[in-house]
């Protein structure tokens, strides 16, 4: 069984855990515990297309994600949701693995309290950028390790979202 990417572009979905970044706010809960927000956790979900090359051992890849952190209770909710593009180029000669490196466009990042007054922050969309070391799991299950690197900003307000999470990609045949 090979674990190569066949040559050629190929539709994607992926999901993943992230964990980092300033914590934005921390929301607390009747019963006393905590949660804080933080600018670069917690979800991130996408789809886009990978493309291998036939020759050299590069690939492409370009995804549309959305990656949120948020609380709720039976009070309200408080999230911070942003929506990143991410292009990453990964060396691909060692079967089963991928070292990648690229970078990513987050656009509308908005904090959102709905916690008595409700309340909107919109950040300036941002550039960041990611490196990857994946592992094939199976011939068409990817598990990524990746950092981030970038910052968001509001007016004078800056936070940092730089994080590390495991992602997993499914490659459709």
């Amino acid at each position: 069984m090979s674990f190569y990417t066949p040559p050629g572009a190929h539709f994607i979905l992926g999901g993943g855990l992230t964990y980092g970044g300033d914590t934005l706010t921390t929301a607390v809960y009747t019963d006393g515990t905590t949660k804080d927000i933080k600018a670069g956790s917690l979800v991130q979900l996408g789809m886009g297309m990978l493309w291998q090359a036939s020759e050299n051992p590069i690939a492409l890849q370009l995804t549309a994600n959305y990656h949120f952190d948020g609380a709720s209770g039976s009070n309200g909710s408080i999230t911070f949701k942003r929506y990143p593009l991410e292009g990453l180029v990964y060396y691909t000669r060692v079967e089963r693995m991928r070292f990648g490196l690229g970078a990513r466009y987050v656009l509308s990042p908005r904090y959102e309290d709905k916690v008595g007054v409700p309340f909107t922050v919109n950040f300036d969309n941002t550039v960041g950028v990611v490196g990857e070391f994946g592992y094939a799991m199976t011939p068409v299950l990817w598990m990524n390790f990746r950092v981030v690197s970038e910052k968001y900003q509001h007016a004078n307000l800056s936070f940092s979202g730089n994080h590390a999470g495991i992602n997993f990609i499914y490659r459709f045949e």
